[in-house]
């Protein structure tokens, strides 16, 4: 998500490099949830697992998830699969409420949408109808760019998105905001959330478009958009859980860049890509990193098709990559 009014600590080798999680034996390719900027909606891509950075646009190029409520438009798509095979839901997308089309940069930052569209399926082919659930208060100008993941210390999913908020008697938000920063809610179902918290609440550098890798069974790494003077993606790493102490480990790219991707490559389980949003060229480019050493590594094929936005990406079985079309 861009704003428009927009430190690096080096690390050991040894202090970096992870265990990797294994591949499932059954995953055969990637879908790809991805917003493309002139139509506000969803766009699914799939990729093989020898070809990951090969990507075909399913639906006949079309969208496939259209939002009618809320402002009618969706960007910021976020694709996860359930934690549990015993859920009935086995695939979600959530994402930002903002059809800019209909409004200003402006606007949308000060009295935007508090709310996320979430669509939910069971086999991760057919999709229900979107749902739009309020996860801020008024103080809030917006929620943006919404990713989840399960967090195991709480039996619960952690959701995770960019607010900036304003003073509880400056009800048009004219005055000065404070943020932006990460908040977060715990669910079970989507549907009713905690009360909203920020994320690293010491932490005084404003970011936008959080995105977290599991890289271990409580180690993580997560990309920030850094809104300050760096305006690059950062990357941090926390031993201890997503809510432990988390540790500035560098800058993957260092070009202004944003909207982070991260996901594990299926043939090379130690190999972890990085697609970060080139908004002033041809949209994601793709990286990768096997230390999570700076910086990383582009890759080579280049990511393909071009024009590509801010989205996620899940590996898929290969009944559910053959299903895709």
């Amino acid at each position: 998500m861009r704003l428009t009014n927009l430190i690096c600590v080096a690390s050991s080798a040894a202090s970096v490099i992870a265990t990797p999680l294994p591949r499932a034996a059954t995953n055969a390719g990637y879908l790809a949830a991805i917003f493309r900027g002139a139509e506000p909606s969803v766009f699914f891509y799939k990729a093989s697992a020898n070809q990951p950075t090969a990507f075909q646009a399913l639906n006949n190029g079309r969208a496939t998830l259209v939002p009618t409520t809320g402002t009618g438009g969706a960007r910021d798509p976020y694709i996860l699969k359930s934690h549990s095979t015993s859920e009935t839901q086995q695939y979600r997308v959530l994402a930002t409420d903002l059809d800019i089309g209909k409004t200003d940069w402006t606007q949308a930052q000060a009295n935007g949408s508090r709310s996320i569209y979430v669509w939910e399926s069971t086999n991760g082919v057919n999709w229900s109808k979107e749902r739009l659930v309020e996860l801020m208060p008024s103080t809030a100008g917006y929620v943006w760019a919404p990713s989840a993941i399960w967090d195991a210390q709480k039996s619960q999913y952690a959701v995770f998105w960019a607010s900036q908020v304003y003073a509880e008697n400056d009800s048009k938000h004219n005055g000065p905001a404070i943020g932006p920063y990460i908040y977060y809610s715990h669910t079970s179902d989507f549907k009713t959330f905690s009360s909203p918290a920020r994320w690293n609440p010491n932490d005084s550098r404003t970011v936008i478009d959080q995105e977290i890798q599991q890289i271990g069974t409580n180690s993580y790494i997560r990309y920030l958009s850094d809104t300050n003077d760096v305006k690059r993606v950062v990357v941090d790493r926390s031993d201890n859980g997503l809510f432990g102490t988390w540790n500035r480990i560098g800058v993957p790219v260092d070009q202004v860049r944003e909207g982070p991707v991260s996901f594990q490559d299926i043939n090379n389980p130690r190999r972890y890509y990085l697609w970060e949003h080139n908004y002033g060229g041809s949209g994601y480019e793709c990286y990768y990193t096997e230390t999570f050493l700076t910086p990383y590594t582009p890759c080579s094929p280049s990511l393909s098709p071009a024009g590509m936005r801010h989205g996620a990406v899940v590996q898929v079985s290969q009944t559910l990559y053959n299903a895709l079309s």
